[in-house]
């Protein structure tokens, strides 16, 4: 099995050659999907993210509802991984990444909580960038939030390595819709 490092570039790179036009398409897909969810289950508060590069662009799930509130991290501290929350407006902050400019929300209060990364596997695992970031997010909520990753078909695989520190999610949506893990 490939190493996480390798894993990352692997996965880095079949999302950045995807042309800039399907990323878009697949995200305002994405967006629908979560926006059905989160009416379907009467979701108002959620933890976002904002794209980096080529990831998912959430912003029109913003849009689509002007009474979901959305929740943004800022990185808080590196050792150990710490991200606070707050409300837009963002602007870029560490690694040029769009943060809220007060994020005074040590944990977000939130019923959904959507977590991006660079691969996903059929049992729940993600693999992010490796700061540690989100996995202490996860291992902070209270067992009501529901934890969706989000990204795009290319970025499913079978099995990826995962250490005691990596927490699962509950589930993926990608353009073509919403896969829930029965192990998470």
């Amino acid at each position: 099995m490939e190493t996480k490092p390798e894993l990352r570039i692997r996965f880095k790179a079949l999302r950045d050659g995807c042309s800039s036009l399907d990323r878009a398409a697949w995200s305002l897909r994405i967006c629908r999907h979560l926006a059905a969810f989160c009416a379907g289950n009467r979701i108002r508060r959620l933890g976002s993210f904002a794209r980096f590069g080529s990831e998912v662009d959430l912003e029109p799930l913003g849009q689509s509802d002007p009474d979901l509130v959305l929740l943004f991290p800022r990185v808080a501290a590196m050792a150990p991984p710490r991200l606070t929350w707050g409300l837009p407006p963002l602007a870029p902050g560490t690694w040029g990444l769009l943060e809220p400019a007060s994020a005074p929300l040590a944990r977000p209060e939130v019923d959904l909580l959507l977590v991006p990364g660079l691969a996903f596997a059929a049992d729940g695992h993600r693999l992010g960038y490796g700061k540690g970031f989100y996995d202490a997010v996860l291992a902070d909520l209270p067992g009501t939030v529901v934890v969706l990753a989000v990204g795009f078909e290319l970025q499913r695989c079978q099995r990826l390595p995962a250490g005691l520190e990596d927490r699962p999610v509950q589930g993926l949506v990608t353009e073509t819709g919403l896969t829930t893990f029965s192990q998470a």
